[in-house]
């Protein structure tokens, strides 16, 4: 029998379009939005390949399924998929473009803890697709409290470890702000990615562009919040994650301007004008996180181009995964507007599509 080579693009990415064409069209979103209501959930996902986590969760709680978890197996199944998919150098590349949501677990069993959650609704939320297994962020939610979790974390040697212990004196002095740790874990894991990431190699050059984005993202989510706050320049440069394409000087004169108008007209990076510039036209409507919401969906839209880049890449890897993210999210925003009787206008409105060819979708 011939051996398969688990390093070779084109091999894995065959199986990777052919889970892009399961990605549910717009046309399908809308019949959603259009259901009479939230009990006819089910009968129309069961036209789609998350008919099994949702039918599941209606026999599990029949008078209140856990639709969110039911989307969250989904995308874990997928991202295992493709993450055992691929070896060598590729296998590498995706568990870096996997590895936000170790960072995201980490934080989940950290704000659990903050607020006296259980340990099994904290699990109910973890999505473990990247390095740390889910055995260990279940032991990592059995512990008592935050300190507890750090120390266990230590005791494992895991990643995280060194930078949360470095960071509790910090947090103890802010009254148990969890900002504090927050921000470390963030510092970390992006300043370790991008050591990661040098070299010419393409396929390195798109993961490094994909993390460079989120650098951003984060850096210009703080500076739109922090607008106006009368900070020392050492605290505002303390809440830059190096790295991407805001220097120190740039960040700082742009939280100087105090003024969120010109925080977009003065912004130096052009790529991001247009977007901050229709983010800013929503602002009044809905506050700040009219900029998240415009910075994310620039993210998935630069993500997913990256699939006609190059067929014999990690682009399609890469375009897949936000879009199945994206689709996650939209799901997400029907089931919970549709529990909550929200006119269907209101819902589509949320929703963020990305356009492709119809035809690869089912």
């Amino acid at each position: 029998m011939a051996r398969v080579d688990l390093s070779d693009y084109g091999y894995v990415n065959a199986r990777v379009r052919g889970m892009r064409s399961h990605l549910l069209t717009q046309d399908f979103f809308m019949r959603l939005v259009e259901a009479p209501d939230y009990d006819s959930i089910p009968s129309i996902m069961d036209q789609t390949i998350y008919r099994r986590e949702v039918n599941e969760a209606v026999v599990v709680q029949p008078e209140n399924p856990d639709y969110d978890r039911a989307l969250s197996l989904n995308l874990i199944a997928s991202f295992r998929k493709v993450h055992d998919a691929i070896g060598g150098e590729g296998h590498r590349l995706v568990t870096i473009l996997l590895s936000k949501y170790d960072l995201l677990n980490v934080k989940t069993i950290l704000r659990g803890k903050q607020s006296n959650a259980t340990p099994g609704e904290i699990t109910n939320l973890m999505i473990p697709v990247g390095s740390i297994r889910m055995d260990t962020l279940e032991n990592m939610a059995q512990q008592r409290e935050i300190r507890d979790v750090i120390a266990y974390m230590a005791a494992q040697q895991m990643p995280y470890a060194r930078t949360l212990l470095m960071a509790y004196p910090a947090y103890q002095k802010r009254d148990m702000d969890l900002s504090v740790l927050e921000l470390a874990l963030d510092k970390y894991h992006y300043s370790s990615i991008m050591e990661s990431l040098r070299g010419r190699d393409k396929n390195v050059d798109m993961v490094r562009q994909v993390m460079l984005g989120e650098i951003d993202m984060r850096n210009i989510s703080t500076l739109v919040r922090i607008r106006g706050q009368k900070l020392e320049d050492a605290e505002v440069e303390n809440l830059r994650i190096p790295g991407a394409t805001l220097s120190e000087d740039q960040f700082l004169a742009l939280h100087r301007l105090g003024d969120i108008a010109q925080l977009v007209t003065e912004y130096p990076d052009p790529r991001y004008r247009k977007v901050l510039e229709k983010a800013l036209s929503e602002y009044q409507e809905v506050d700040v996180v009219a900029f998240d919401r415009e910075l994310e969906h620039e993210q998935v839209r630069r993500a997913v181009a990256m699939s006609n880049v190059d067929v014999l890449s990690i682009g399609v890897i890469v375009g897949y995964i936000y879009a199945k993210q994206n689709e996650v999210i939209n799901l997400r925003i029907i089931f919970k507007g549709k529990m909550m009787d929200k006119p269907q206008a209101e819902i589509r409105k949320d929703l963020f599509f990305i356009e492709r060819d119809t035809a690869e979708a089912a």
